[in-house]
Formats: structure tokens, C-alpha cells, sequence
């Protein structure tokens, strides 16, 4: 059964990287798009794409097809995330509607499916769980939103202790000011590796911000704290076997950029 998820996830995913952002599809469309019989393989559809957001998660990126693969209504899966509660699920939902996916987050859910296989939906997510427990389930999951704060002052970016919400955990809001601060301080290029971020539709270069030391280890929400990293340095930052030597080099290079 898990073989046939992936290989499904897979196709399914290819499915979705040509759809989004212009296309939502259901469960009914998906099975159609898979070449499969809509009125038996829906339920098998579903299943492929809780694996894919196994995956999304796994990858640190928000959930793919919770919100681009719906149910026929055209609502969300009402069962997604119930189990956690109100503010939990709209969260996800939330971030995953607001995020717009790159060919480099389609590429990292694919990287993710090759390390999750073997496991069916369900024990992929609670393999990830029992990798990454409490905070760090959570930060996977995306659940850490990008929360606008009213303060004006520019002189001295971010802040010691960041605000912590409860959700099942803690939810940390970042200051956006301090994002945008080492993204123009990077200058388009990775602070880690020096190679250009991808362009952007808008021109712009991808990149990632990373706070070295994280805020559920109380690292501080201020621009000697944050990177701006390639999405592959960032996941190596997150999931890598060389984490705790990228961190120091990750601080040592900061530091001189002060």
C-alpha cells in the first residue's frame, strides 16, 4: 500500500507543481487527472495527499495539498487538522493559502517523499513526530507566522525575548522588519554559500531568513541572529547531520558582517 502512496504522491505532485497557483483541484479531479476512477479511488487520493503534506512538512515548507486539493464542495478537507483545534487548523490553512510555492519547494516535498520511503500517510507523520518533537514539529509544520508588528522603530530591528502565542506549543512571531532588513543586507546572495537566490517574477532573488540560534532555544529575534540562506543551506541548517558546524560558521559569518 505505501509503495502504490508514492508512486501516486509523485505523480500527484507533478499534477500540482503544472496547477498551482491557477488551478484547485478535489479529490474527484485529482483521481481524473491520475487516470484513475474518480468513484473508487478518492478516498485513495486523499491519502496521497496527507502523505504529500507529510512531506511538506518533513521539508519545512506549509502544506501543499491541504489547500490546492479540496473536497468535492470545493471546501477544505473538514477532517484536516480537526482534531487540534480551531486555531491550529486555520493556521495552517492560512499560511499554506498565502504562500506561493516555488519550483524550489515543489523540489524539496519531492527530496522529502525519497527520504519518507516505506512509510504509508500515517506513519510517515508520526516518524516525523518522533524526529521532531514539541517546538520542532511544530516550526515544521509552519505554523510560525510572519505576524505584522505596529512598531515604527527602525534604529534598533527586532527584539531579545519575542512574543510567544500558545497553540500546542508556542508559536513565535517574527519581526518582519528585521526580515527584510537582512534580505537587503544580503543583496540577493546566500550568506552562507554566496550563490544567487533564483530570480523571482518580480525580479527579486529568492532567499530564506534563519535565525541561527532558534527562539525555542531563546536565541534573539535581531539581525545578529538571522542568515539569509538558499532554500538547500536552510534545510541542511534545520535536518542536516552537519547542523552544529553550520552554526557556528553561520555566526561566525554574521558577526562580521556586524
Amino acid at each position: 500500500m505505501s509503495e502504490l502512496q508514492h508512486t501516486e504522491a509523485r505523480r500527484l505532485l507533478q499534477i500540482l507543481a503544472a496547477a498551482v497557483p491557477d488551478q484547485i483541484l478535489t479529490y474527484t479531479t485529482a483521481a481524473e487527472a491520475l487516470g484513475r476512477d474518480p468513484k473508487t479511488n478518492s478516498r485513495m487520493v486523499a491519502q496521497c495527499c496527507d502523505l504529500l503534506d507529510a512531506a511538506a512538512a518533513m521539508a519545512g515548507v506549509p502544506l501543499l495539498a491541504l489547500f490546492w486539493v479540496r473536497e468535492k464542495s470545493g471546501k477544505i478537507n473538514h477532517k484536516a487538522w480537526k482534531d487540534h483545534g480551531p486555531e491550529v487548523r486555520n493556521a495552517v490553512i492560512a499560511l499554506s493559502q498565502r504562500h506561493t510555492f516555488t519550483d524550489a519547494d515543489f523540489a524539496a516535498i519531492k527530496e522529502a517523499l525519497n527520504v519518507l520511503k516505506g512509510r504509508g500517510n500515517h506513519k510517515a507523520w508520526d516518524w516525523i513526530r518522533e524526529q521532531k518533537a514539541d517546538e520542532d514539529f511544530w516550526k515544521l509544520v509552519s505554523l510560525q507566522s510572519n505576524a505584522i508588528f505596529e512598531d515604527d522603530a527602525i534604529e534598533d530591528l527586532g527584539s531579545d525575548r519575542p512574543e510567544s502565542v500558545p497553540t500546542l506549543g508556542k508559536r513565535y512571531l517574527r519581526d518582519p522588519k528585521v526580515r527584510a532588513a537582512v534580505i537587503e543586507r544580503a543583496q540577493g546572495k546566500c550568506e552562507f554559500c554566496g550563490r544567487l537566490g533564483f530570480k523571482c517574477a518580480d525580479g527579486t532573488r529568492y532567499l530564506e531568513c534563519h535565525h541561527i540560534i532558534a527562539l525555542a532555544n531563546e536565541g534573539p529575534d535581531r539581525m545578529n541572529n538571522v542568515i539569509a540562506l538558499c532554500p538547500g543551506d536552510h534545510r541542511e541548517a534545520h535536518f542536516g547531520e552537519r547542523r552544529t558546524g553550520l552554526e557556528k560558521e553561520m555566526i561566525r559569518i554574521v558577526a562580521e558582517k556586524a
